[in-house]
């Protein structure tokens, strides 16, 4: 479903938990896909097939008996049999949506690929992002025919292998695995078209995906954009924490170049960066859906800036600083 958003005011973190899952779940389309309640938790699974229907995003978001706080996390996948779930991202301490338990504001921008989510507490807004991010790489993604098993020289057949490369690295994915591996030939003279993989260690199911960056799932902090922890990067996954990147923009001067300008007096909204800092792992991943930087002059708190006919709504959000959300 396209693009939408909604505020109203909450009276506590678990009427903004219920108002959060209603709009996600009966307003934009998502899928609860899990639920339970256990004494003071409270949580959510919520999954979608993205706004191109091809993808696999998992979201979880939680109410303990922390106060102030909606705990979330992103998984590459979640049986809600064993309420369970695969490759974690999340921080014990900083991954949530910060809330109160007296009546405050809430902001909820959000479509099948993602959601940002704006409160107010006090005289603050904290922002908090979690979902796909739109890729750097290509997005374009090669589905498995039939089971692949581990081992070496493998024929994989796959939906559409046109856009795949011989002697090119691409990425591996299925509910529970994520591999890198090495496409050695390419044949899409027969049907299905198929693959030849270089080395598969780990067997993987039908339905697999292969692409540069098959599942680029993130959960931000509490005061997004900033740090943000992935399901999968580059490197060997090691725990839900371990693949952190941050979200930059453009340097503040610039920033002021364009708010406004003196030649016609807009506001020039720049993309907001989500990459990846760690030796070895680093990379300009993509950029955050419908979020950007803007200046701070000229402009206040819950204004609106109209943009092609798209109205975006301003936040002066704690650490990131001014951006303009599409509404």
């Amino acid at each position: 479903m396209a693009y939408q958003s909604t505020n109203g005011t909450a009276a506590n973190t678990m009427e903004f938990m219920t108002q959060l899952q209603t709009h996600l779940v009966s307003t934009v389309g998502w899928t609860l896909h899990d639920q339970e309640s256990n004494g003071a938790n409270t949580y959510a699974v919520v999954t979608s097939p993205g706004e191109n229907g091809q993808e696999s995003v998992c979201l979880y978001f939680e109410r303990t008996n922390t106060t102030n706080r909606l705990y979330t996390r992103a998984y590459q996948s979640w049986d809600n049999q064993t309420h369970q779930g695969t490759y974690a991202a999340y921080q014990t301490s900083y991954t949530y949506i910060r809330t109160a338990e007296t009546p405050f504001l809430y902001w909820i921008y959000a479509d099948l690929d993602h959601w940002f989510i704006v409160t107010k507490i006090g005289a603050t807004y904290y922002g908090n992002y979690a979902g796909l991010i739109q890729r750097g790489w290509s997005s374009d993604i090669a589905f498995s025919q039939a089971p692949i098993p581990a081992g070496e020289n493998q024929l994989m057949t796959v939906d559409d292998a046109s856009f795949l490369e011989p002697e090119h690295d691409y990425f591996l994915a299925d509910e529970t695995e994520f591999e890198r591996v090495r496409v050695t030939s390419v044949d899409t003279d027969v049907t299905p078209h198929q693959v030849r993989l270089a080395h598969v260690p780990h067997s993987f199911s039908a339905g697999a995906r292969l692409g540069e960056d098959p599942m680029p799932t993130i959960v931000s902090r509490y005061d997004a954009p900033g740090t943000f922890y992935a399901i999968n990067w580059t490197g060997n996954y090691s725990s839900a924490s371990s693949q952190s990147g941050s979200c930059e923009s453009v340097h503040s001067t610039v920033l002021g170049w364009g708010n406004t300008d003196s030649r016609f007096g807009l506001t020039t909204m720049y993309p907001i960066f989500a990459g990846h800092y760690t030796n070895g792992v680093a990379e300009n991943r993509g950029q955050l859906i419908g979020i950007y930087r803007i200046g701070s002059n000229n402009i206040d708190s819950e204004d609106t800036i109209v943009h092609s006919g798209t109205s975006h709504r301003v936040f002066n959000l704690q650490t990131a600083g001014y951006c303009a959300v599409r509404e």
